[in-house]
């Protein structure tokens, strides 16, 4: 019997991180959801853990896609070629039952197939759940699907992160932070820590606040004056590439005078800073009933009539 909340969390990380849908039933899990490694003579076979949280049997499909994030940060797929990831990839077996309350290891290999060049190659392998015998009914049964990101570096990886503004963006009904982030080098960068949102009255400057503890625990005890607080976005910035990372504050704010305080880092350069920001008031709306009536041609004649 293994945990299966500790398992779900070790294998939604970096999927949700990427926008990778999971498994819609949750029947099964991923260990580890990213694999980063070396390509060369000496790379060692990896080796992936598929969890079966179910009652029953699930059958199981692999296969490997290569990918990219598109420039609205959306995870996408993308065609293989001769020199991509995917086609290096070699795994066995490529379907499999897993037990109930079970588990089965999948390996695989890094094969290149060509001279690779320098640099970072991505891929991702994915496990799809397929519908058991007794499902094949006229009803159409969703099936989970769930994926580990691959990460193979060939040569001197440099992550080179600029951040180029933090700009905040306050309406009424919600409040989004943007994180406009530059990669330079030839691996992704990504942010790391955390955000906190202060009355401005109370915020006692960037460099006097500190990183919180277990920040996203639930029912964590927020320092005195704090509103909110919680991680910074974890989505890659890949290589050659520019990005606007976008966070939306969760904590309902009412209107008046704040500072989002961040407490972070680009690939090891510090982040430390505090960008003030004002909620306005809600801009009232005209309800159906006062609007004003469209001016067709037999409501002007009643207007221009003399009274």
């Amino acid at each position: 019997m293994f945990r299966r909340a500790a398992n779900l969390a070790l294998s939604l990380v970096g999927l949700l991180a990427l926008g990778i849908p999971s498994a819609e039933a949750l029947n099964i899990g991923v260990s580890p959801s990213r694999i980063e490694l070396e390509i060369n003579r000496k790379t060692r076979t990896q080796a992936i853990r598929v969890l079966n949280f179910s009652s029953k049997p699930v059958e199981i499909k692999a296969y490997v896609r290569t990918w990219k994030i598109s420039e609205d940060n959306k995870f996408v797929e993308v065609p293989p070629t001769a020199e991509s990831l995917d086609q290096w990839v070699v795994f066995t077996p490529s379907q499999f039952t897993v037990p109930a309350r079970s588990a089965q290891t999948l390996r695989f290999a890094i094969r290149p197939r060509v001279e690779p060049k320098p640099g970072e190659h991505r891929a991702v392998i994915y496990f799809e759940e397929l519908p058991s015998a007794s499902d094949q009914t006229n009803t159409v049964r969703s099936v989970g699907r769930m994926g580990v990101v691959i990460y193979g570096y060939v040569g001197d990886i440099k992550r080179v992160g600029v951040l180029n503004s933090i700009t905040v963006d306050p309406q009424p009904n919600g409040v989004t932070a943007n994180f406009d982030v530059s990669s330079q080098g030839n691996g992704y960068v990504r942010l790391d820590g955390q955000y906190a949102i202060w009355p401005a009255a109370q915020y006692p400057g960037a460099e006097s606040t500190k990183p919180i503890p277990n920040v996203e625990k639930p029912g964590q005890k927020l320092p005195e004056n704090l509103l909110g607080a919680g991680k910074l976005p974890l989505l890659p910035v890949l290589p050659d590439t520019r990005r606007r990372l976008q966070l939306p504050i969760t904590q309902k704010l009412a209107p008046g005078k704040y500072v989002l305080d961040i407490n972070g880092e680009l690939n090891g350069v510090k982040i430390e800073r505090g960008i003030p920001f004002v909620v306005p008031e809600a801009t009232a709306t005209t309800s159906s009933s006062t609007k004003p009536r469209p001016a067709t041609a037999r409501n002007l004649r009643n207007r221009l009539r003399p009274k």
